[in-house]
Parts: C-alpha cells; structure tokens; sequence
C-alpha cells in the first residue's frame, strides 16, 4: 500500500476533493449516514428517556445490519465508477465485468469499518473474519453452508492462522512499547505523539492478512482459481485493500471534515493501484539466521518479504544463488500456498520462502525477485537483495553407535535411541555421546562453546532444571585453524588436549611448532554414575612445551541420585555462537545403573562346598535311559528400569548361562532350564528372571511394591547322567566325566546379564558372574 493510507488521517489540502465525482461521492457517503442519525434523533425526543435502565445492548447482528445497511447504500455502482481512476474504468470494462469486485470491496469496507470501530481483542477480530468470509463467498455466489463443511472450516481455521501472522506484529510493538516506556514521556510533551499516532498500523494488518494464500481460503480453491486468472484481479484485490482502510478510517470519523479526509485518502489509495509492474525486496537481509517454517513444509529456511504487483502483473519468479557465482537457482524456493510460482498482488508482504537446508550453504546469498507482465512485449521488473545466512543447526546422534530412530529423526526431541532391529536401548555406566553442530556463515559469529546437561524425566522443550555435565571450550588458535569452531561431527563428550608435533620452521629461525593430530580430540568418557568408585577418565597425554593439558584423571557430573542413577531421562546439547546465540538439541534416553543379581545356593539340598554323590541323584539305581536331575537352585534377576514398567527398555532383562567345569578341564554349558537328551545341547541361555533377591533399590522412583522374602528358583536341572563315564560317552566331555569311583572337585558358573549397553564393563553389559564349588564323587557300582 501507499504511505498515505485512510488509516492515517492528517490535515493536507486534497485538491481532488473539489472535483465533482469526488463530491458526488461525499454526499452519498453523508447520506447514508443521516437516516442513521435522524432516527437516533428521534429517540432522544421520544419518551425512551424515561423508560428503566436495562442490560440490554447493542448486539454484534445489530452492528453487522448497521454496517450492511450504511455501506449498501453509499458504495453504489454508480459512486464507485465516479470514484475509480479513469485508467481503471477504461481497463475493467462494462460494470459487468467487475460487479463482483464492487461487491466484494463492499465486504471489505464494512469489515475495516467493524473491526476499527471500537477497541477490539484478537478473538474479536476473529469473529468479524468470520462474518467476512460469509460475505464475501455470499456475493460470489458461493455460500457458506450451515454448519460449515469440514472443507469449509479448513479455510476459515487457515484464515484464523493468517490473521494470528498478520496481528502479532502489532501485538509485538504494543508490546514494545509498553517494555520500554521511558521515551514515551518526552515524545507526548515535544508533540511527536499525538491521538493519531500508530493508527496507519492497522491498515498494514490488512496488507498481511490478504496474501496469496489467505485469498485462496477466503475466496474458496475454486473461485479463486476462476478470478485470479482475470486481468483485474490485481486491482479488485488492491481496491479491497483500500476499502479495507476506508472502512477503519471511517469507523473513528467524529465530524464533516474527518468523513472528506477519510474520503480523499481512499481516492489516492485506487490511483495507486493503477501502478507499473513493481517489484522489491526488503528481506532478508543483514545476518539472517535460518529457522523452521512447518506450516510451509521448510524445515530449516528463510522467509523473502516485498512487492510483487501492478495492474498488469501475472505472476513472479523468486531464485537465488549462493555468493553471487553461477547461474541462478529455482530449486529449493516454495511459494506460498505450494504454487509453482508466484501470485500478483502481494505488497510489502511475504512473497516466499528459500528451504535452505540441506541445499544452500551458510555464508553470502543471493535473491532474485522478477515479476512478469500479462502484456506483450514488456520486461519483467527484476531486482536483487543480498544477505549472509546463518546455521545454528545442532543435534545428538545418538549413545555408543545407537543412534535416533529415523523416522523421525535426530532433530525430533521424541526419536528414541534403537538398534538394528529398532528395540530402545538403554545404558549405564561410562559412555560417549555422539553429535554434530554446523554454526556459522555470518562474519565472527561462530562456535564458542558447547555444553551437555540432562534433565530427569522425558521432555520436549528446554525449561525445567538442567543439570550441566559436560562443556568444551572452542578458545584456542589450534581449534580455530582446524575449523571446528564453524562445524564438528564427534563424540560429544570428549575433552580438548593439545600436544606438540614438532618440526622445523625455518622462517625466520629454527624453532618448534605446536599443533594438533589425528581427530584433535582425546577419548574420554562421561561416568553416569557416582564418582565414588565410578569409571576415572584419564588424560592420555603428558603435558609438554606448548601449554597443553597436564595428565590427569577426572570425573565428570554423573546422574542424579533418585532411582539408582536410572530412569528416563531427556540430553540437552547446547551450541552457543560468539555473539551468545544458542541453539539446543534434546535426546530422550533411558539409563539403567541398578543392580544385577546372580547367586546359586545349592544342588538339590546341598550347599556350596560340600561333597555330593552321584547316586543320591541316579535313577533306577544308575539306569543309563532316564535322565538324573539334580536342581541347580538360586536367583537370577535383574531389577526393572521403573517398578511396574514391564515393557522394553524397562524391562531389559537379557537372560542368564550356567556353565561347569572339572578341576584341570574346561568350561561346559549347561542346558536352560532343564536338562536335554544326550549330549545335552541346549538351549543354553535362560530368557525368564528366577526367584528374588529381596532387595530393591532404595531410592526407586517410583517406588516399588512390597518386595518378597529372598526367593531361590531352579536355575537348571543339572543332569547327572552327563558326569558319569559309563552314561556319557561323548569325547567333547571327556574331562568332565567321572569314572566310577573317583572323586573331583567342580565349580558351576552362574552368569546374569542384561542388555543394557555399558561399554566400560564387561562385555560392555551389566552383568554378575556366581562361582559354586562343590566335590563330586561317582560312588556308583563299576560297570559289570
């Protein structure tokens, strides 16, 4: 829109409001305002006066037949053709061929004159968009339904979304205005803020509302496909525009004289419509950083605002290159509403969006705006606007080579870490986390620092209490040279340590030179745990001639105490650039620091360390052809993540072995759980908790119900016929019979694991190893 709009009434001479269509058009303007004010007249002659005080008011239907019937009977045919610019007349034609657009900038003048009447919140803005839409699809000769479609109420939702866009600016100069008030004052005495000043703000709340998308959604897919492909759908949308700023305009005028000024703004608005072709870019520009646009589909990109208009505009091209080299680039611009180019009629509004990740690199960026005439032989208005585009993009790949599920991706805060076979996994004890971060392409504002922090419980936004427990510095020349200070892909939590290569420099004198090798990053681990007896992370490195770090050991801050250092838990990756921007990445995680538990505590009846024979387990007095039981009893349990959570990775039992050996032989499995046929193959690994340790953590969260006595199950159901040399002939266990009469001493294993993922342990697992000595003897009879 013009800088003089009917939003911003002032006292200049209008030389236009002495020509004869102009006072044509005042007086039907005060004439359809006097029988409005001759009844009011009446009233208060009448005996109405005296009549009780009621709580009865004005109602909203009461307002919108006011305006109806005011508006109706001023913007005639025949006063909008006196007040047209010659140059529109002649390009619409017949009143025909725009009778839809005077009806529709009717729709449009009674909404300015509502919503400007009267203070009003943004709810009521709403409800007068609503009477809006209804009017405007009523004179296209769609109406709404009664109730709306669901089609119909996607395009008023979409409606109400655009308005939220258009209004929050001026909430958020309200706002600062109110924020910092301290100007204010001296402005109200010097005179430069009078009762006029930063009404001409809600015209331009007009100008963002009516894009190319909320038309769309106004008008209905159909009908706009239909008038936007008409020559004068430029000027009908400029026109309503205008008729948008009358109608607030109006809606303050108290005398004569405001209704004429209000009047001659809106004449000067039409003559503005008949414009050339225009185009302009007013962003991005400066140091723009990129930021995510779901409505729009973008997940990292920047929005291009300006002009893209005239009377005989068609459509526009936006492009864009990077550092002004090469060719220019449509891929990677989206126009608003998904188009394939741009739709006529946008003024200092949005004009589209450059979807900048992955495609465009952080640095210089170039954007070309053309717009292109629907008239032969004319040049498209070109311009260019420059801007340096800035990537704060980080994320947390992921624990020990388990990464973020994809779908949905690291940048999800709610992707799980799973393996291969997408089950969530859990972790304990010392670990690496994993991450990336691209900060840069805006000149000296790269990365200073990144930080690690957890937070009990899962949760998708960074308010709340975090915990710090990791920070790296990017403060040294030897980082800097290497470039990671503007991009880095490595585990997180590992810590800087310089050491000195040296070679001859011979410029200007031999001497040693300082600098960095291999990833530049030492391997260093965070301990989740409790320091006391935690996992020590040491330093490789002796200190040397350069100032680097001196060997040392050192914890970092573990978890917190509740639950056993277990439980959800929510990482927070915080990148914070040199001119203190920070951009965070959070990781839901799932720890397990709770005990393992493994014991045995006897064969059958018989304790640990005591002489068993084989015949008080052989059957039919040493019959080769049924099995000889002997129950292995104890515990083999693991505690669950949370108490009464029994799904994965709560529930991250892995299983349990049991494994035998004679004095001088080899480890041999034992079948889980019971025993097999000869030669007692399997299966081998116990899949089911046994007994109960009688213990919980005790600080589980939550807490636990009541917890059984200390229980033994049976393990295994070691059979016997596998320990005597007349029943078990099969070579691979030949040092580990008994021959009848002899006597050994043996040990049975117990192992008890479970999956969670622990790369300083063992088997990078959590798990308990239960030794059971006992003496065998074979007091069988000797095979006769």
């Amino acid at each position: 829109m013009n800088n003089e709009t009917p939003g911003s009434p002032v006292t200049s001479d209008f030389p236009e409001a002495n020509n004869q269509d102009f006072q044509f058009a005042l007086k039907a303007l005060i004439g359809a305002y006097l029988p409005v004010i001759e009844e009011e007249w009446k009233r208060l002659q009448s005996p109405v006066l005296d009549a009780p005080v009621t709580t009865a008011a004005v109602g909203c239907e009461d307002e919108l037949r006011l305006a109806n019937r005011v508006f109706e009977s001023f913007l005639t045919e025949e006063v909008a053709s006196r007040l047209l610019p010659e140059a529109a007349r002649e390009s619409l034609g017949p009143a025909e061929n725009w009778k839809w657009c005077l009806l529709h900038a009717r729709c449009c003048l009674v909404f300015g004159w509502l919503v400007c009447r009267g203070p009003r919140t943004f709810q009521s803005w709403s409800y007068y968009l609503y009477e809006y839409w209804k009017c405007v699809r009523q004179v296209l000769g769609t109406p709404v339904s009664n109730p709306p479609t669901i089609a119909e109420q996607g395009d008023f939702k979409a409606l109400v979304g655009a308005l939220a866009t258009a209004y929050k600016p001026y909430l958020t100069d309200q706002l600062a205005t109110v924020e910092f008030p301290s100007a204010i004052h001296g402005d109200v005495i010097a005179g430069k803020i009078d009762c006029v000043t930063g009404q001409e703000e809600l015209c331009r709340i007009f100008d963002r509302l009516l894009h190319t998308e909320s038309a769309r959604a106004l008008l209905g897919a159909t009908a706009f496909e239909q008038y936007s492909a008409s020559s004068s759908y430029a000027f009908c949308r400029c026109w309503c525009l205008c008729a948008l700023c009358l109608g607030c305009c109006l809606a303050r005028a108290r005398t004569i004289d405001d209704l004429r000024l209000c009047l001659a703004y809106y004449v000067r608005c039409l003559e503005t419509c008949l414009r050339p072709l225009t185009c302009e870019l007013t962003a991005p520009t400066g140091c723009v950083q990129e930021t995510e646009f779901p409505a729009a589909g973008i997940f990292r990109g920047v929005a291009i605002y300006g002009t893209a208009a005239g009377t005989s505009c068609s459509y526009y091209i936006l492009q864009w290159r990077q550092s002004g080299i090469g060719p220019w680039q449509t891929g990677a611009i989206v126009y608003p509403g998904g188009a394939a180019q741009g739709a006529c009629g946008v003024t200092g509004g949005l004009l589209g969006y450059l979807s900048t990740f992955p495609l465009v690199s952080p640095g210089l960026v170039e954007i070309q705006l053309c717009v292109y005439s629907s008239q032969p032989n004319v040049s498209p208005c070109c311009v260019t606007i420059d801007f340096q585009l800035q990537r704060n993009l980080v994320w947390i790949q992921g624990i020990e080579g388990i990464d973020a599920a994809t779908p949905p991706g690291v940048f999800d805060p709610t992707a799980q870490l799973v393996d291969a076979s997408n089950v969530v996994r859990s972790f304990g004890t010392a670990l690496r986390v994993y991450g990336s971060a691209v900060v840069g392409g805006c000149s000296g504002q790269n990365i200073k620092r990144y930080t690690l922090s957890y937070q009990q419980g899962f949760t998708t936004n960074t308010s709340g209490a975090w915990m710090q427990f990791w920070q790296v510095n990017y403060d040294t020349p030897l980082q800097t040279d290497a470039g990671l200070n503007y991009v880095f892909e490595h585990a997180l939590t590992n810590q800087w340590a310089e050491f000195d290569w040296s070679f001859f420099d011979p410029f200007p004198t031999p001497h040693t030179v300082c600098s960095v090798v291999d990833d530049y990053l030492n391997d260093a681990y965070w301990d989740t745990q409790n320091p006391v007896g935690g996992y020590a992370v040491q330093f490789p490195y002796p200190s040397g001639p350069c100032g680097e770090l001196p060997s040392s050991t050192w914890n970092s801050t573990p978890l917190a105490l509740p639950n056993c250092q277990s439980g959800r838990y929510t990482l927070r990756l915080t990148v914070e650039d040199t001119l203190g921007n920070k951009t965070d990445n959070l990781r839901q995680v799932w720890f397990d620091n709770k005990n393992i538990y493994g014991s045995i505590a006897q064969i059958g009846s018989i304790p640990a360390c005591a002489t068993i024979d084989i015949s008080a387990f052989a059957v039919g007095g040493g019959d080769c052809s049924v099995p000889w039981p002997a129950p292995l009893e104890g515990i083999a349990y693991d505690e669950y993540i949370e108490e009464g959570n029994f799904s994965q990775p709560s529930d991250n039992f892995g299983g349990y072995s049991v494994q035998i050996m004679k004095a001088g032989g080899g480890w041999h499995n034992v079948p889980v759980p019971g025993p097999g046929s000869s030669p007692w193959s399997g299966p081998l690994v116990g899949t089911a908790r046994v007994g109960d340790p009688g213990t919980r953590c005790p600080t589980a969260m939550p807490p636990p119900g009541p917890v059984p006595a200390l229980t033994n199950g049976i393990l295994a159901l070691l059979d016997m016929r596998r320990l005597d040399a007349v029943c078990n002939t099969n070579p691979l266990d030949a040092d580990l019979v008994l021959q009848r009469g002899e006597c050994c001493g043996f040990i049975v294993q117990l192992t008890v694991w479970d999956t969670s993922i622990c790369p300083s342990l063992t088997g990078d697992r959590h798990q308990v190893t239960a030794p059971f000595p006992f003496c065998i003897c074979n007091d069988l009879p000797p095979q006769s």
